[in-house]
């Protein structure tokens, strides 16, 4: 991982624009079916604007030979420039989780962390499971 990318330009143009990031309170899986892609008791949960709350769980408790990263990239000025990743195993080519390898400044706790669209994955903390 590199250095922080500096100051996010969006919050120039959005200054009110909201992001918090906190530990989470408990132990945090991503599974699709039965497979187990990501199993935490260090995850993040970041709070953006309005926007449901995201999970974003430390590379080392994600399960990267059941991952394939992708060509996709997006860029938020918030957070920074994001790498997806498909389940390796799934049979699709489907983004289902992302990761911000570089960070600006004021999300740089994300950087390297894996988050998962919750539409694709389950991700459930330990009192849901």
């Amino acid at each position: 991982m590199s250095q922080p990318l500096g100051p996010a330009p969006g919050f120039r143009n959005h200054p009110d624009h909201t992001i918090n990031i906190t530990p989470a309170r408990a132990r945090w899986q991503a599974r699709v079916g039965g497979e187990v892609l990501a199993d935490s008791e260090a995850a993040l949960v970041l709070h953006e604007a309005r926007y449901a709350p995201v999970v974003y769980f430390p590379a080392a408790d994600v399960s990267f030979d059941r991952l394939a990263a992708t060509d996709s990239k997006t860029t938020c000025p918030f957070k920074g420039e994001a790498s997806y990743f498909r389940g390796a195993t799934a049979g699709s080519d489907d983004d289902i989780a992302w990761s911000y390898p570089d960070t600006y400044d004021e999300v740089a706790s994300i950087a390297g962390f894996v988050a998962f669209y919750t539409d694709k994955v389950t991700v459930t903390d330990e009192i849901a499971q």
